[in-house]
């Protein structure tokens, strides 16, 4: 069970300005945090006037130890306050300004905005995460600011704690799924433990029975359709089984895979990982081909954004004279993201006829966002590229997970920019448009986006 996100809820004011209608708007305020899903709330009891006030709060707050803090300006407040609080509790914060009521008789009668604005500038300085939402207590803009705020939050803290299972390292010649492990530690927090492909397999063949047919179960049950052999199937499920194994045995939670060319060999294993690979992330566990540490690290952001299953793919059209872009890959994608109504078919490779086992079929229409996290060309920091499209209904015109997608940008746009400013040939794709999420994201992280729009 994920653990709750607790919230530090400071509704401030100046002394003497306290009323009904403030008191009303903090009370409001506790109850829509509390209806928020996954939230647990801290302070918020009183409004806070002075400094004085404030240093009582932050002694429980240092106890209980929120893991954001939401400063909620009333009124213009002091500007000690908030700094206060982000620099002892060193996490992030979102300022909460509201719309100025209507100044009957020409008397400013809140000034909230001016509030979070003189704030925002100490929050900057001192390199203090914080997010600003405008909007009235329980309005939509409110609510929606505040909640994507916290997604982006969630998935920085993610990442910050992400330990990475690279399975056999990269595939070779692969230079895109190159990774530089203290550059990654450094600046996004990830932690990379490597398992060799080996020890995996070896795993693989002594799995017990009882695990394989619980694998087995969850395999079956991700299609609609089976033209690959029991056989084939059986070897999914003990390296399904295996590759979950590894997050105990390994204190890890997401993987990337050596996935070819030596498992293929009978001499090794003799299977294909592609729907292994499809079923993990699937069924909770991200895992990415081809030794993508970068890609895996996009992915986890993407999933915790967008609360759906990202995918894995390449671009593999992007004509200037079409309206569309081509997304695929060979048969890895979780079936959460199968279209609507299509076959989900086990079967055997189009690379490898006679070798299982793929997960086949024409990923969902809807809107979409297409991120890559690479180095910069001097490897000093990281760069992201972000792009939105639509992506529209596709049939099963080749085989494996073909996507059709039309790009915002337009395709000479797309391809001028992924070829002439060197991004990497893996992308991942999530539904729903979170580019302005991801435009924090790469703001707190310090991460230099590349926006296609």
């Amino acid at each position: 069970m994920e653990k709750k996100l607790k919230i530090g809820f400071l509704p401030l004011t100046k002394l003497n300005w306290t009323n009904a209608i403030m008191e009303a708007q903090r009370e409001q305020a506790c109850e829509m945090f509390r209806n928020f899903e996954g939230v647990e709330l801290v302070g918020g009891d009183k409004m806070i006037e002075t400094e004085a006030q404030a240093c009582e709060i932050l002694k429980d707050f240092e106890q209980q130890r929120p893991d954001i803090i939401v400063a909620f300006f009333a009124t213009f407040a002091l500007g000690t306050i908030v700094p206060l609080f982000a620099k002892t509790l060193n996490v992030p914060v979102i300022l909460w300004s509201q719309p100025e009521p209507d100044p009957e008789g020409g008397r400013l009668k809140a000034n909230s905005f001016c509030a979070a604005n003189m704030n925002s500038h100490f929050m900057w300085r001192f390199h203090v995460p914080y997010f600003h939402v405008h909007g009235d207590v329980g309005s939509e803009k409110a609510i929606a600011g505040i909640e994507k705020a916290i997604r982006v939050i969630k998935s920085m803290n993610a990442v910050k704690r992400m330990r990475i299972g690279s399975i056999g390292g990269r595939v070779p010649g692969f230079y895109t799924s190159c990774c530089s492990e203290m550059l990654l530690r450094d600046k996004i927090g990830a932690e990379v433990k490597f398992i060799t492909m080996l020890e995996l397999i070896n795993d693989a063949k002594n799995m017990p029975e009882d695990k394989i047919q619980e694998a087995l179960a969850l395999i079956k049950g991700d299609a609609t359709c089976i033209k690959t052999s029991e056989e084939n199937l059986r070897k999914s499920a003990q390296f399904f089984a295996a590759v979950r194994g590894m997050k105990s045995k390994f204190g890890v939670d997401t993987f990337t895979i050596r996935c070819w060319p030596e498992i293929i060999s009978d001499d090794l294993f003799g299977m294909l990982a592609c729907s292994t690979i499809g079923h993990l992330t699937n069924h909770g566990d991200i895992t990415v081909c081809e030794g993508d540490v970068y890609a895996a690290v996009m992915l986890r952001v993407e999933k915790i954004i967008s609360q759906q299953d990202p995918f894995f793919c390449d671009m593999i059209y992007c004509e200037e004279d079409c309206d569309y872009s081509v997304f695929w890959h060979c048969g890895a994608a979780p079936c959460s993201l199968c279209k609507p109504n299509a076959e989900r078919v086990l079967n055997n490779s189009s690379t490898v006829p006679t070798k299982g086992v793929i997960n086949e079929f024409p990923l969902k229409p809807g809107r979409v966002t297409v991120a890559r996290l690479g180095e910069t060309r001097d490897g000093g920091k990281f760069r992201m590229l972000i792009a939105t499209g639509t992506a529209i209904d596709t049939d099963m015109f080749v085989r494996g997970n073909p996507l059709k997608v039309k790009m915002d940008a337009g395709n000479k746009r797309v391809h001028d920019v992924t070829f002439y400013e060197g991004f990497e040939h893996h992308y991942s794709l999530c539904y729903g448009d979170i580019s302005q999420e991801l435009l924090d994201f790469c703001r707190i992280m310090d991460i230099e986006p590349v926006v296609l729009k």
